[in-house]
C-alpha cells in the first residue's frame, strides 16, 4: 500500500500546501515558527541529500518525504501570510481610517449594474486624513450613483473621490452569510456609496494593458451577440454560456436551472473549457498521434484554451480550468510517467501559490472536487452496464459522468447551498449537449458576424434552441420533489461525509476490507452527531429578533416549532427573507418555512392586544411589542411586569405611559425604527435606567432557554 501511496506524491504535497494557506490565513500570529521550520526543512533537505549513503544511514526516502511535506505546509502558511494585504503596515486597516474624508482609487474590475448603481472593486493608493494625504492601501467596492459620468469609466480610471469609507460588517444574523469574510478572500475590506458629484477622473485607463484588452474583447463580444439575439432571456444565457457574463440572468432562470441541477452550465467553467478543447481535438486529431504533430497539437491547443480565457474577461473560474487542462495537455503531450492525479494536484499547487485564497473560493473547490471524481468514479460507474447500442452508449457515459461529479461535490453543495437536486442525471443529458451546441454556435456566430444574413440566422437557430432547453429545465423544476431543500449541515459533519467517500474508495482500490469497516464506523458517527444535533434542537427554546433593516421580524421558538412574525414587506422580499432570516431556521429544522411560500396565516396567532400593547406568556416570561398606536386612557392599580419588550415601527413617542406604568425588563429596539427614532428611545431608556439592546446596532437579539 505503500508503494501505491508513493505514486500520489504531488496530491500529498498539494494537500501539505492546503493545511499550511488555513492555517496562514487563520492565525498570522505563527509567522516566525513558520519561517524556522521552513528554513530548517530547506537545510536539512539538502543536508540529507548531499550527504545521501555517506553519512545517513537510516530510510532517507522518509525523511526526505517529511521534510517535503513541512516544507510544503511551511510555503502554504508564508505565502497566504505575506499575500494578506492587510499584514502590511501600510495597509489602511492598520490605521485610522474612520478619519479620511477623501481617497484616491484605480478601477480593477468591470463595472456591475444595478438600477441605481454601477460597482466596482478599486484599489486605493491614498487617503486623505485631516488635510494630509497618506500613502496608504487597501481593496474596496464602491457603488457610484448612476449617471452620463459613470457611463465613460472603464477599468484602469483613476479617481478623486470626496467621501469617507465604510468598513464591511460581519453577520448580525444567526448563520447568516459572512459577505465581509467572503471579500477578505479577495483582499476587500471596505465599500462606499459615492454621488455622482463626489468625484473626479484623474487619469484615464491606467490599468494593465493586457486586462484591459480582455475587457474590451469581452464587451465587444457581449455586444455582437446582443445584436443577433433577440429574446432577452435567451441572449443572457448566451452570454452566460459563451463569454462568462452572468449579469442579465434573471432569478427565474437561475432557479430553474439550480433545481435542475444545471447551473453549472450558466457559469463558463471547466465544462465550457472542456468543450472548446474538444473543438480543437477534432480540428487537430490528425496531428496528435504524430512523433512530432504531438507537439504542435500541444501549442494550439494551448494557446486556444488560454484565448478564450482571455475573450471571456478572465474571469477566475476560466483561468482555473485554463491552467488544470493546460497541465494535462503538457504531460500527455511529453508522456511522462505520471497519472491523472498528479496532474491535477500540479495545477492546483500552481494556482495556490499564485493565489493561496482561491482555496476558500466555492467554485476552486467544487470544480477540483467534481474533475477528481469523474477521473476516479466515471470509468467504475460506466462499466456497471455494457450496453451495445451506441446512442444508449453516449447517454449512459454522460449519466456516469453525471453520477461521478454529483457524488464528489454533493456534500460541499449541500453545506454551501442546502440542497440537492434529484433530477441532475436528466437534466444533464439535455443541457450538456445543448451546451457543446450553444457553444459551437456561438462561436461560429462571432466568427461570422461581419456577414449579416448568416449571422442573423445563426443566432435565431441559437434563440431557438435555448428556448426549449428553457422549456425542458422549468419542466423539471415543475416536476414532484424536483430539488431537496431545507438540508442543513455542519463543516465537520460534511469533512465525516467526505471521509466515508474516500474510505469506500479506498476500498474499491485496495480491496481491503480495513476500509470498509472504517467507512462504516464512520457513518455511525456521523449519524450520531446528526441525531444528536437534531435532539438537541428539539429540546431547545429561542427567542430571536432578526436584523432586517428596516422591517419588523421576530420568532418565539420551542424545538421544532414557532411563532414567526414579519413584516409583509419582507414576506414579499424573498431574497432579503432568504438572506436574513432563513439560515436560522435551517439550523432549526423549522419545516414549515421556506422563503419562497411562507404563509403566515398557518400560524396559530398568540398575541392578544391590550390597549394597542400586543402581550403574550411563552415559557413563563411576557413578551410585549408595540407597533402600533398605544390608547392613554389606561391606568393600572399596581405595576404589571413586561420581560422583554420590542419596539418597534417608530412607535416610541407615545410610550412614556407604557414604561411609567409597567416594571420592564428589557427593551428590544428592532430593526423597523429609524436612526432618529432609536437615538430618541436610547436617550429616554437611559434615564429611566431600562436595559434595552439595539438592533440595528448590535445585530440580531437570541435569547435561549
Amino acid at each position: 500500500m505503500q508503494s501505491y501511496w508513493n505514486r500520489f506524491a504531488f496530491v500529498r504535497l498539494t494537500l501539505w500546501l492546503a493545511i499550511g494557506i488555513v492555517v496562514g490565513t487563520f492565525v498570522s500570529s505563527l509567522y516566525s515558527i513558520f519561517l524556522l521550520l521552513f528554513i530548517l526543512s530547506i537545510v536539512s533537505y539538502f543536508a540529507l541529500t548531499a550527504f545521501r549513503n555517506r553519512y545517513f544511514k537510516t530510510q532517507q526516502s522518509l525523511q526526505l518525504g517529511v521534510l517535503a511535506f513541512v516544507m510544503s505546509c511551511s510555503v502554504g502558511y508564508l505565502n497566504a501570510y505575506f499575500q494578506s494585504e492587510k499584514n502590511s503596515q501600510q495597509h489602511l486597516l492598520n490605521h485610522n481610517y474612520e478619519q479620511l474624508t477623501a481617497f484616491k482609487a484605480s478601477l480593477i474590475s468591470k463595472a456591475k449594474e444595478t438600477e441605481k448603481t454601477q460597482s466596482f472593486r478599486v484599489q486605493i493608493n491614498a487617503v486623505k486624513v485631516d488635510s494630509v494625504w497618506m500613502a496608504l492601501h487597501s481593496k474596496a467596492i464602491i457603488y457610484l450613483q448612476k449617471g452620463r459620468k459613470t457611463d465613460s469609466l472603464f477599468y484602469g480610471d483613476e479617481l478623486l473621490i470626496n467621501s469617507g469609507l465604510s468598513v464591511l460588517e460581519g453577520p448580525k444574523n444567526p448563520l447568516e452569510f459572512n459577505y465581509k469574510r467572503f471579500l477578505g478572500f479577495s483582499q476587500i475590506y471596505f465599500q462606499q456609496y459615492v454621488p455622482l458629484d463626489n468625484y473626479t477622473i484623474l487619469k484615464e485607463e491606467n490599468g494593465n494593458p493586457f486586462i484591459s484588452a480582455s475587457i474590451r474583447s469581452s464587451t465587444y463580444l457581449s455586444d455582437l451577440l446582443g445584436k443577433y439575439i433577440n429574446d432577452p432571456q435567451s441572449l443572457a444565457i448566451a452570454k452566460a454560456l459563451t463569454i462568462g457574463v452572468k449579469d442579465e440572468l434573471d432569478d427565474d432562470i437561475k432557479s430553474a436551472y439550480a433545481s435542475a441541477g444545471a447551473m453549472h452550465v450558466l457559469a463558463v467553467s471547466g465544462l465550457h473549457v472542456g468543450i472548446i478543447f474538444l473543438i480543437i481535438s477534432a480540428l487537430f486529431k490528425p496531428w496528435k498521434h504524430r512523433q512530432k504533430g504531438r507537439f504542435v497539437f500541444a501549442v494550439v491547443s494551448i494557446i486556444g484554451l488560454w484565448t478564450y480565457a482571455f475573450i471571456t474577461g478572465l474571469s477566475p473560474s476560466v483561468l482555473r480550468a485554463a491552467t488544470m487542462f493546460s497541465f494535462i495537455i503538457v504531460g500527455q503531450t511529453f508522456k511522462r510517467h505520471t497519472n491523472i492525479y498528479n496532474t491535477l494536484a500540479a495545477s492546483a499547487f500552481v494556482l495556490l501559490l499564485f493565489n493561496p485564497f482561491l482555496l476558500f473560493s466555492v467554485g476552486f473547490q467544487l470544480s477540483y472536487l467534481a474533475v477528481f471524481g469523474i477521473v476516479f468514479f466515471q470509468p467504475k460507474i460506466y462499466k456497471l452496464l455494457a450496453v451495445r447500442n451506441k446512442l444508449l452508449d453516449k447517454i449512459w457515459a454522460i449519466t456516469a459522468v453525471s453520477i461521478a461529479a454529483q457524488l464528489a461535490t454533493a456534500p460541499l453543495g449541500i453545506l454551501y447551498f442546502h440542497q440537492f437536486p434529484t433530477y441532475f442525471f436528466i437534466s444533464n443529458l439535455v443541457v450538456i449537449p445543448a451546451a457543446f451546441l450553444i457553444l459551437n454556435g456561438s462561436i461560429l456566430l462571432l466568427a461570422f458576424s461581419w456577414w449579416e444574413w448568416l449571422a442573423k440566422l445563426i443566432g435565431s437557430i441559437i434563440d431557438l434552441l435555448i428556448w426549449a432547453v428553457n422549456q425542458l429545465i422549468f419542466m423539471f423544476e415543475r416536476f414532484p420533489a424536483s430539488t431537496i431543500e431545507g438540508i442543513y449541515m455542519i463543516t465537520f459533519e460534511t469533512w465525516l461525509i467526505y471521509l466515508i467517500i474516500v474510505f469506500f474508495a479506498l476500498f474499491i482500490v485496495a480491496q481491503k476490507i480495513t476500509y470498509w469497516r472504517y467507512a462504516f464506523i464512520t457513518i455511525f458517527l456521523c449519524s450520531f452527531l446528526i441525531i444528536n444535533r437534531h435532539l438537541k434542537r428539539a429540546s431547545e427554546n429561542r427567542f430571536i429578533v432578526y436584523a432586517t433593516k428596516g422591517d419588523k421580524a421576530f420568532a418565539l421558538r420551542n424545538g421544532f416549532s414557532q411563532y414567526i412574525k414579519l413584516d409583509t414587506a419582507l414576506i414579499e422580499d424573498k431574497s432579503k427573507l432568504r438572506f436574513h432570516v432563513y439560515p436560522s431556521q435551517l439550523q432549526a429544522g423549522i419545516a414549515d418555512f421556506h422563503p419562497d411560500d411562507f404563509n403566515p396565516k398557518n400560524q396559530q396567532q398568540i398575541f392578544r392586544d391590550w390597549n394597542g400593547i400586543f402581550l403574550t406568556v411563552w415559557n413563563d416570561l411576557v413578551i410585549g411589542v408595540i407597533s402600533g398606536e398605544v390608547k392613554q386612557n389606561f391606568q393600572l392599580n399596581e405595576k404589571a411586569k413586561i420581560d422583554y419588550l420590542i419596539m418597534s415601527e417608530n412607535r416610541g413617542s407615545k410610550c412614556d405611559l407604557v414604561f411609567d406604568q409597567f416594571e420592564i425588563g428589557y427593551v428590544i429596539i428592532d430593526a423597523s425604527n429609524n436612526y432618529y427614532e432609536i437615538q430618541r428611545l436610547k436617550n429616554i431608556l437611559e434615564e429611566k435606567q431600562i436595559n434595552y439592546y439595539v438592533v440595528p446596532e448590535e445585530g440580531a437579539f437570541e435569547l435561549k432557554i
